[in-house]
């Protein structure tokens, strides 16, 4: 190759501060290969000089013998007739390609020349890669330089004499004199980037995996070529470390947990746990390998708190079982970390969180490394934008990011996330940069760079609910390789409700009776998920505890009770109705009404307390109604002609639509109207189609109940039949519940291939409230929360918050809800994809202050059942209507659930329970039970088993009352240990 007297670059940008940020790829690959090529050892010794670079739009007179590189994104901004130029002189070289090897490849180098071979050192091998490193961090000093509006301090003299000297030394393989020459350059520019920020910045590399990549990747040899890579620094002689880390999902810890369980020995997952357990590589992990709600393994809104604080437990403990050691960084590759549940995470041991969702590039945010607060607890979390390593264009700019990124006082964080050896040139480049200098920043693992790394100043803010959940469980609705069903997602969370309430039940009256410990069921929550367990599990057991508790047995014929109970599991007071035969109870203060009933019965309305029992006893007479009232037929039910009527509402139906029309309380007018909708595609033009009713009746009507049905069809806006609907209107004595329940047949069956078409196909329940300013807010995790996105995930209802009043809508279980225009709520019931009927359920409570627990109690309601009134063999029947409460909460936003009864080493009692905010403020709590509690505190690993002495001020325990605050929305694994 004869001698250059010049190489240059043009570049597409008048100066390095406007150097191209983003872009295509390929332009990107392309650039950055034009700068570093030059920087070629044998062109940097030929030429005796540093790279420049020209504007394309002026560039310099081709004379001479140069090099001249053209990168493609500069060929559409030299002038016309530039190349004929270049190609009139034989002595310049002209030079494009998309990428450094073609770029060799038109330069004459060959990648072969002995002169370029790698030369060993003492302390590193010494490589044509090295030069490309200069080159490049040469190339992000300078912008980040220009960028930020500082002045050069760059001795470029120095630097180009060093760097001759470096490619002089490299070409005689003298590698003592190259090392030294390299130092030199890295360390010049180190102190350029280090006359602005004194700080240093921090890069962590991240491979993705999933159990497919691990395994074509093991086989490739990507694990060799991991391993090595994976460097700790050299102190003796100052080659800088590049640690790798990994992130270890819970698919992929499902299937090395399997591996662990398997007979037949897996080499390659045996080396991928070796080289986990290597100082110099991280692990992040803590993902649960299956969701509990339907199959679905990331909609954390579709579920309670309990279920999703279990899976972050199952997920950590899937993790340590798959890995041998606990996960310390908690991460997942699909789904997002909710902030109401970085206490779960703090309780968990985990030092960070990532909590980025992968795959649909959401999570992250301004800053790269925040503390996110949660009920008191505080967790680190890296928010670092994802950098695709194996993208060019990303590292365009990443030297003035990471210097915006300090110069606001942030913890500069480039997070390099890429697939198994699915990275670019200019990666490689960083990486080899980072061995020199920490100019660009040094490599950390995740444990260390949450433990040993620079504390963030600012707190951050993670999302509480996921702005893209209602279109994953849409997708998962859609896809034909799934058969679930909106009803079957119902199910699966009315299963987890019941079955979460009947745990409460029985630990209540363990409390209550301790003696009942040993003969209680072994409760489900060790053996699985709880929405996997039958909804009628341990239903007669959980009878007889509670008839226990007030020295009873339960009946086994209900037809004729004359003694009944019913107990409250729910953080709510209720109002239930009841059949008594022979009699009616004492009038009490708990006894709404009772009236006459066919067949000598007596209609009871009665309360029943928060987390409490009602006993009623049918010891007086029934009343009979006079002779005026019998010659008029009395006092009318609550059913009439289109119309229910109790003590709080009248509701008005319409005759023609079969729909409701409208719900009028005293003092608050119109509340609300509700009809069967069909979206735009099913409905045609008119959007919601037309309900059209052929029959309405009123099936039921009594001084306590009052039901109406109508049923017709939903029509689209030609008048043809889309859907046959059959729905009841129920309302009770002294209630302010209206229920709604019916069932809608579609008269089509379409195939829907995306989600877009997902949200024009389906068939709503549409609530429509008189005030435009109304504020929807789901409850989601057993909490109240904002939404601002249209699309949301709800599944046990929707709150309109409207000016001094507020209504729930209580879905059973119906996750998926849409706002449409500024007055209506659709409640999505179903889509027409198949021949079965869509059935559906939806209550509307008006006013009640415990909009969670009502839906709660909706869903899992207080049981009423016949006991026997002789006395059973621990305690005795009184025979008299009674009342209590077993745990009493002061507040009414604050939500007892998941309690557990057991028996301490030391003998005594203990329950655990979790104690939930639901509601965005802060609360001073008091608990009380019916047994004396003697201490209290917040759980941690050991269980019930802490010991009683010095134990933290948080929760307080006087007098048998525990005091304790709540946070927004905290959630609190609360210990309760009762003397005695």
């Amino acid at each position: 190759m004869a001698p250059f007297d010049e190489c240059s670059v043009l570049l597409p940008s008048a100066t390095l501060e406007d150097f191209p940020v983003g872009g295509p790829d390929s332009d990107a690959r392309s650039l950055l290969a034009g700068w570093t090529i030059l920087w070629h050892p044998l062109l940097l010794a030929q030429t005796e000089q540093m790279p420049t670079w020209y504007r394309a739009d002026t560039p310099p007179n081709p004379d001479g013998p140069r090099v001249i590189v053209v990168p493609d994104p500069s060929l559409k901004q030299i002038p016309a007739d530039f190349r004929r130029k270049c190609d009139a002189n034989p002595e310049c070289t002209w030079v494009t390609g998309a990428d450094r090897a073609e770029m060799l490849v038109a330069l004459g180098l060959d990648p072969a020349d002995p002169r370029c071979a790698a030369l060993p050192s003492a302390s590193r091998s010494l490589g044509v890669e090295d030069f490309y490193a200069a080159g490049y961090l040469s190339l992000q000093i300078q912008i980040m330089t220009r960028r930020l509006r500082y002045t050069s301090n760059l001795d470029e003299l120095h630097l180009q004499n060093r760097s001759v000297a470096a490619a002089k030394a490299f070409l005689d393989r003298d590698a003592v004199a190259t090392a030294e020459a390299l130092h030199d350059v890295f360390d010049a520019l180190s102190e350029e980037r280090d006359h602005y920020f004194s700080s240093d910045p921090h890069l962590v590399d991240l491979t993705l995996l999933t159990p497919g990549v691990l395994k074509s990747a093991t086989e490739a040899g990507w694990l060799d070529r991991f391993e090595a890579s994976a460097t700790k620094d050299d102190d003796g002689d100052g080659v800088l470390g590049t640690p790798r880390n990994v992130l270890v999902d819970g698919t992929v810890a499902a299937e090395l947990a399997a591996a662990n369980d398997a007979s037949q020995h897996h080499e390659s997952f045996d080396r991928f746990r070796q080289v986990l357990s290597l100082d110099t590589v991280g692990w992040a992990g803590g993902g649960w390998a299956g969701g509990s709600f339907a199959g679905d393994p990331s909609c954390l809104d579709a579920m309670t708190m309990a279920s999703a604080r279990h899976l972050f437990e199952s997920g950590t403990a899937l993790a340590s079982a798959a890995i041998g050691q606990a996960p310390s960084v908690y991460a997942r590759l699909s789904g997002m970390t909710p902030v109401d549940l970085v206490p779960a995470l703090a309780a968990l041991g985990y030092r960070g969180v990532i909590p980025i969702d992968f795959t649909a590039g959401t999570g992250f945010g301004d800053e790269s490394k925040v503390i996110v607060s949660g009920g008191h607890k505080e967790v680190e979390a890296l928010t670092a934008k994802p950098i695709d390593a194996a993208s060019d264009s990303a590292f365009l700019a990443l030297g003035a990011h990471l210097g915006e990124s300090i110069d606001t006082g942030e913890v500069a964080t480039a997070l390099l996330v890429h697939w198994p050896d699915r990275v670019c040139d200019s990666f490689r480049d960083l990486c080899r940069a980072a061995t020199w200098s920490v100019a660009m920043g040094r490599f950390w693992t995740l444990e260390r760079y949450f433990s040993d790394g620079e504390r963030p100043y600012h707190q951050g803010t993670l999302d509480a609910i996921s702005k893209h959940a209602a279109a994953e469980i849409a997708q998962q609705l859609i896809d034909p390789k799934s058969d679930t069903s909106l009803s079957a997602l119902a199910d699966a969370f009315c299963r987890t409700v019941r079955t979460e309430a009947r745990r409460t039940l029985r630990a209540i009256a363990t409390l209550a009776n301790p003696k009942l410990l040993a003969d209680e069921q072994p409760d489900e929550e060790h053996s699985g998920s709880a929405s996997e367990q039958p909804d009628a599990y341990g239903r007669a057991d959980d009878r007889k505890l509670i008839a226990r508790v007030v020295g009873v047995e339960p009946s086994t014929d209900d037809t004729i009770a004359k003694d009944v109970l019913c107990f409250n599991a729910q953080g709510v007071a209720t109002r239930r109705h009841t059949k008594l035969h022979g009699g009616s109870p004492a009038n009490e203060k708990f006894v709404y009404a009772a009236t006459a009933a066919g067949g000598g019965g007596c209609d009871v309305t009665f309360d029943v307390p928060a987390m409490g029992f009602t006993r009623l006893s049918a010891t007086q007479p029934v009343k009979k109604q006079g002779l005026l009232k019998r010659l008029t037929g009395g006092e009318k039910g609550i059913a009439e002609q289109a119309v229910l009527k109790n003590e709080f509402m009248a509701v008005a139906l319409d005759e023609t639509a079969g729909s409701l029309s409208g719900v009028f309380s005293a003092s608050r007018g119109n509340r609300l109207s509700m009809r069967l909708v069909a979206a735009a595609d099913l409905a045609g033009e008119k959007d919601g189609g037309t309900m059209v009713c052929k029959r309405m009746e009123v099936t039921q009507s009594s001084l306590a109940l009052g039901e109406i049905t109508a049923s017709g069809e939903l029509q689209d806006h030609a008048g043809n039949a889309i859907a046959e609907f059959s729905i009841h209107y129920r309302l009770r004595r002294g209630s302010r519940l209206l229920e709604v329940e019916g069932t809608l047949r579609p008269k089509t069956n379409i195939s829907i291939e995306s989600e877009t078409a997902f949200w024009k196909n389906y068939f709503a329940v549409r609530t429509a409230v008189a005030g435009e300013a109304a504020i929807l807010r789901p409850l989601v995790r057993d909490k109240v929360h904002s939404v601002s996105s249209k699309k949301f995930i709800a599944p046990l209802g929707v709150l309109i918050d409207e000016a001094e009043k507020q209504t729930l809508v209580a879905g059973y279980g119906l996750p998926l809800h849409r706002k449409v225009a500024d007055r209506f709520l659709d409640t999505v019931i179903g889509i027409p994809t198949g021949a079965d009927a869509i059935p559906f359920r939806v209550t509307f409570a008006f006013d009640c202050p415990s909009p969670v627990a009502v839906a709660r109690s909706c869903i899992a309601p207080a049981e009423v059942f016949a006991i026997d009134p002789k006395p059973a063999d621990r305690g005795s029947a009184t025979g008299e209507t009674s009342q209590a409460w077993l745990v009493h909460v002061s507040s009414a936003d604050v939500l007892v659930t998941e309690m557990k009864t057991t028996r301490r080493s030391d003998g005594k009692l203990a329950a655990r329970m979790q104690v939930v905010q639901t509601r965005p403020k802060t609360s001073k709590v008091k608990l009380q039970f019916c047994a004396a509690a003697e201490a209290a505190f917040i759980a941690d690993t050991s269980g019930v088993e802490r010991s009683l002495e010095d134990l933290p001020q948080d929760v307080s325990c006087e007098d048998g009352v525990v005091t304790f605050s709540l946070g927004n929305h905290q959630a609190i694994d609360l210990v309760v240990v009762f003397g005695g």
